[in-house]
């Protein structure tokens, strides 16, 4: 190792004095101004055999054959480009031993120098990242809400919230006297509202804005839940995971439902509801994206039970 780090301390040595030498001595730097011609062109020689030199033994230590030879391609080109321009400037400027290259050969290594640039500069604008903004997607949207309603039986936890459903079940009615200890239990009217969705549709209209650079989507959404007269409006946010799947997740602060209620003989009257929040993964099936709504709340065996199919299709 000690001898190893000797080499590389000479070859560094040599190869710094002869670069100083040569380049003083093309542009008539100083001291080096008084080195003749033919030595100049000797210097120029030396340095331009130890950089080939240089890129072969770089090379050699990489063991990737594709790395190396990309890297190749590269080096290849910037030097030439490099000699290009120091000879071409050189010329223009009558700088040095470039200042008897003929014109002729000035305009010619001029127009292959700008000829490099054009090449460069539209090779370095390809390999820019994108321009990322904002896209926005117009999306239809679809709930089908499928019969969930003994799921959901099997996730009250007082057995008397589960008896006040039954016997609504049974006999279709509420109870109406206060005395009677189903009056007013909301399991029954959350039954109720289970019901009206239970095997409808609801329907929605939905803007996402798409970033490109983050692949994160924003948006809202104007929805009418199954048998609602009054349309909703939700907040949408998530990510593109690939382009066969991406993420949302929806959001409510809250909302008017109406449809008849348990304690109420007004077939038409509205309550406000709590807002809430769910997720869906939707996968892409030929233009559409599909997945499954669960609800936000209610587990049954370690899962949330599964209370709709959702669907995202292009408008």
């Amino acid at each position: 190792m000690g001898s190893f780090s000797v080499y590389h301390a000479i070859f560094i040595s040599v190869f710094l004095s002869v670069s100083i030498l040569a380049i003083g001595a093309i542009l008539n730097i100083g001291i080096f101004s008084k080195i003749e011609d033919k030595y100049t062109k000797t210097l120029f020689a030396f340095l331009l055999v130890a950089l080939v030199g240089s890129v072969f033994i770089f090379l050699a230590t990489m063991s990737n054959i594709m790395n190396n030879l990309y890297v190749l391609y590269h080096l290849v080109f910037i030097s030439i480009f490099l000699g290009t321009a120091v000879v071409a400037l050189g010329a223009m400027l009558k700088v040095g031993i470039f200042a008897s290259v003929d014109d002729k050969y000035t305009k010619l290594l001029s127009g292959a120098l700008l000829v490099e640039l054009v090449g460069a500069v539209i090779q370095s604008y390809m390999t820019l990242p994108g321009i990322s903004y904002n896209q926005a997607e117009e999306w239809g949207f679809e709930l089908q809400y499928v019969n969930y309603l003994n799921e959901w039986k099997q996730t009250l936890e007082n057995p008397i919230d589960r008896q006040c459903v039954d016997e609504y079940i049974k006999t279709n009615k509420l109870p109406m006297q206060e005395t009677d200890r189903c009056f007013n239990n909301m399991s029954v009217g959350n039954y109720i509202a289970q019901t009206d969705a239970v095997g409808g549709t609801g329907r929605g209209l939905m803007f996402l804005s798409y970033n490109d650079k983050n692949l994160r989507f924003n948006g809202i959404m104007s929805y009418k839940f199954p048998k609602d007269v009054v349309e909703s409006a939700f907040s949408m946010s998530g990510k593109k995971v690939s382009g066969k799947e991406r993420t949302l997740l929806f959001s409510q602060k809250k909302r008017l439902y109406c449809s008849p209620q348990f304690g109420s003989t007004d077939l038409t009257s509205c309550s406000e509801r709590k807002g809430y929040e769910f997720e869906i993964t939707f996968y892409k099936e030929k233009m559409d994206f599909i997945g499954v709504l669960r609800h936000p709340k209610l587990m049954l065996n370690g899962e949330n039970i599964v209370i709709a199919n959702a669907i995202m299709y292009p408008r």
